[in-house]
């Protein structure tokens, strides 16, 4: 065809102006420009009908899309506000100024948040982890004898070390050990149970081994143990429903990372209907880390995670994956665990067994969307998938 036409993403015209051979430095600074001119969509919700008034009033003079009238996760009215950067901090400073502060810092701290590259966590040793360009992993091993995909495999604490240390060759920077099994139905376990399991394995790795270790419990009594014995975060499913949870991580200087679940292990899939699905999480998550702040725990030691698995049908599943990065507007970053999980098997009809490809995708997608921490059984395959998808996203 003549001229070859093409279409450029927005994301990619910095990249391709600069690429050409004819094109001057004033082009340049343009294509940057009309990149930071890119359109985003704000949604607010909790807006009442006076401020959505006064919103309308002030956004349209300066070209901005308001969109009302869905639902919210809440049940009150929201608001969605499409227009680019700038022009969105110019009504922030608008409704500033009209006496909204709430709705103006809530603006801010989205956009800020949103376009936020780089985090990283303070292990309590007090060296940290860089996250942003480089995604890490989570190893998976579960010391349970009927966890979904490897329950009765790492039972001894010696095969637990012997794949914990598999694991840490094959590239995983932290290993979530996990006594309890929080597969749909999973019955509870006396905390003395839970603790049996993975305190012995805990200190094993600590001993052995140079990675960081993550204990997978909701119970403040084995979190202590765990950290007793050496561990640097607690993987909290239970988004710190123990109330002894927030304490222990602030006087531990503890890591944590918080997921959004809707009722128990037990009960979690009885319902799996929302209004708003991306609403819920992220109101949920906001709700459990400004508790962990409350409770002097810093923010530097917070992960968030939407729950891949946890009271979502299939499609709920899907739909995170696919708007994940809307997660970026917390602020926080982002862990993701879709490891072998039946939604990949409802999606591709296979069992357990047969996931390793599934469960790729699904890492590569996150990756690409903007998660920090990738969680896996399959390490080592896991690893590469998210060096390529970064060293893509690098570029």
């Amino acid at each position: 065809m003549e001229h070859n036409p093409r279409l450029i993403e927005m994301a990619e015209l910095r990249h391709a102006v600069r690429r050409m051979t004819d094109v001057d430095e004033p082009q340049a600074l343009l294509a940057d420009r009309l990149y930071a001119r890119t359109r985003r969509a704000v949604r607010l919700e909790g807006v009442s009908p006076d401020t959505a008034a006064l919103l309308t009033r002030e956004a349209e003079p300066l070209g901005i899309a308001v969109l009302g009238g869905m639902p919210s996760s809440t049940g009150s009215a929201a608001r969605i506000l499409v227009a680019d950067d700038e022009t969105l901090r110019r009504l922030a400073s608008i409704l500033e100024t009209s006496g909204e502060k709430a709705l103006a810092s809530a603006i801010r701290t989205t956009l800020s948040s949103y376009l936020r590259a780089d985090y990283s966590l303070s292990w309590p040793d007090g060296e940290r982890l860089v996250l942003g360009r480089e995604t890490r992993v989570m190893g998976i091993l579960n010391v349970t004898p009927d966890s979904f995909s490897d329950g009765g495999r790492f039972l001894d604490p010696a095969a637990a070390l012997e794949a914990a240390a598999a694991q840490a060759e094959e590239g995983a920077e932290i290993v979530d050990v996990g006594g309890e099994s929080t597969r749909p139905g999973a019955e509870p376990v006396p905390e003395e149970e839970e603790a049996r399991r993975i305190v012995p394995v805990v200190s094993a790795i600590k001993r052995e081994l140079s990675v960081r270790v993550s204990v997978d419990t909701y119970k403040a009594a084995v979190a202590r143990r765990a950290l007793d014995a050496g561990a640097d975060m607690v993987n909290d499913v239970s988004a710190f429903a123990d109330p002894r949870m927030i304490q222990l991580l602030r006087d531990r200087r503890a890591v944590a990372a918080v997921m959004h679940m809707r009722g128990t292990p037990r009960s979690m899939q009885q319902d799996t209907q929302y209004v708003d699905l991306m609403g819920s999480i992220v109101g949920f998550l906001r709700r459990a880390v400004e508790k962990a702040a409350q409770g002097g725990v810093a923010d530097d030691k917070i992960l968030v995670d939407p729950g891949l698995g946890f009271g979502k049908s299939p499609a709920g599943n899907l739909q995170i994956l696919r708007e994940l990065r809307t997660l970026r507007s917390m602020g926080r970053p982002i862990l993701i665990g879709g490891s072998r999980k039946s939604f990949i098997g409802a999606a591709l009809n296979l069992s357990v067994g047969a996931r390793l490809e599934g469960s790729l995708a699904v890492a590569a997608l996150a990756t690409w969307q903007g998660a920090h921490v990738v969680r896996a059984h399959d390490v080592a395959a896991t690893v590469r998938v998210v060096r390529m998808i970064d060293a893509i996203r690098n570029l």
